[in-house]
């Protein structure tokens, strides 16, 4: 992410609302939408306690370095991939209350992260190598 998604901020000059589609309470801007706002912090913390990660992801920095772990083996991988996946299902869900006027609780759409998880695990899985995470 290089901040180059068209969030509410940066579409400002158009004179559209600027709030966070998710809480309503601050400006849409990356940070905000990813990592600030309450209803992503949810669906953040779900993943964490999930994939068993101990470390503060509260800026891309820090969520790139907590699931960016060392080696090639499948279970870093999937972190790896992890990142990628929450900011897709985040997009994805913005996207669908703007656009289509429906809405999912963080709850729904981590659900929806861990069916994506285990279909790329799937597809990626050789060695019937399976990852210790908590179902």
């Amino acid at each position: 992410m290089l901040g180059k998604l068209r969030t509410r901020d940066r579409l400002r000059f158009i004179h559209t609302d600027t709030f966070c589609i998710f809480c309503r309470q601050d400006e849409e801007s990356h940070e905000h939408l990813f990592f600030g706002c309450r209803w992503t912090f949810s669906l953040w913390n779900n993943t964490k306690d999930w994939l068993r990660i101990n470390k503060r992801m509260s800026t891309l920095k820090s969520a790139v370095r907590g699931l960016s772990t060392r080696g090639k083996n499948l279970e870093a991988r999937m972190r790896r991939v992890s990142l990628s996946m929450i900011v897709y299902l985040i997009w994805d869900e913005r996207n669908k209350r703007i656009f289509e006027g429906k809405s999912a609780l963080p709850a729904q759409v981590f659900r929806k992260f861990q069916i994506l998880f285990f279909m790329v695990l799937r597809f990626h899985e050789k060695n019937h190598f399976l990852i210790n995470v908590a179902w």
